[in-house]
């Protein structure tokens, strides 16, 4: 089910910045909301709507400015969102509220029409006891909040997560993936060395990658060269491999705060 908003929302009452309503899957928002509670990213619940807030924002003068900073956090938290929770929906900045008026109201920019696609997918919190007797609680979208800063560090990981978080699970788009991966890692011989996937499945994967015999117009090249995979790995299965080693690169540079 979806709807959609188009209409100006006139002027409400706000806090002291510029904030951004996001669309997108609202069970992963929800779960975003109650992790992102940074400087860089603050998601509310509202109602039904979901907004942000970010330090991004504070410098910015007009909604076109923030419009272009919203996108970026939108592109970086549907991949964090798509690694954590599994969803493939994008999520995607709409109106833009604007900095407090003097009469205590706010400016609303449209800037596009914004479909919301909603699931009935739910995500478990887990709580556990601690030796000291206090409660942990544990949510599933918790390694969102340092992926996300690891976005803002390095441009390669960024750029990851902005094509992991379109949706897009297709075999050009996993290739491509594959092979930002192969090169942040230094080689596949890394990338089996830190144990995020053997060689042999490296080649599998490229081998049925490359056979146009087995993927037709989806095969990486147009013309078999050598001989077909006699075990081509499916979609499914190299979709599975993407996000392993997506994620095992990206935790490796969480844990070494790089």
């Amino acid at each position: 089910m979806s709807w959609t908003l188009s209409r100006s929302l006139g002027i409400i009452a706000g806090s002291m910045t510029w904030r951004v309503q996001l669309a997108g899957d609202p069970s992963a928002l929800r779960e975003l909301a109650k992790v992102m509670q940074t400087p860089e990213a603050t998601i509310h619940e509202e109602g039904s709507a979901f907004v942000l807030e970010s330090t991004h924002f504070t410098s910015c003068t007009e909604s076109g400015e923030v419009q272009a900073q919203a996108a970026k956090l939108a592109e970086w938290l549907s991949g964090t969102a798509a690694l954590a929770l599994g969803t493939r929906t994008p999520i995607t900045a709409g109106a833009i509220e604007g900095p407090p008026a003097p009469n205590g109201g706010r400016s609303i920019y449209v800037t596009a029409t914004v479909a919301v696609h909603v699931r009935g997918t739910a995500w478990a919190t887990v709580t556990r006891n601690r030796p000291d007797g206090t409660v942990e609680t544990i949510h599933p979208a918790d390694a969102v909040r340092a992926w996300l800063s690891l976005a803002q560090r390095r441009p390669e990981v960024a750029d990851v997560l902005r094509q992991w978080g379109t949706g897009a699970r297709d075999w050009y788009t996993l290739c491509q993936l594959r092979e930002k991966i192969e090169a942040a890692a230094a080689g596949d011989g890394q990338i089996a060395a830190r144990g995020w996937a053997s060689r042999a499945k490296l080649r599998r994967f490229d081998h049925t990658a490359n056979s146009q015999a087995i993927l037709g117009d989806a095969a990486r090249h147009g013309v078999q060269r050598t001989t077909p995979p006699a075990n081509p790995m499916t979609l499914g299965e190299a979709q599975q491999l993407i996000e392993r080693l997506i994620r095992g690169w990206v935790e490796e540079l969480r844990a070494s705060g790089s």
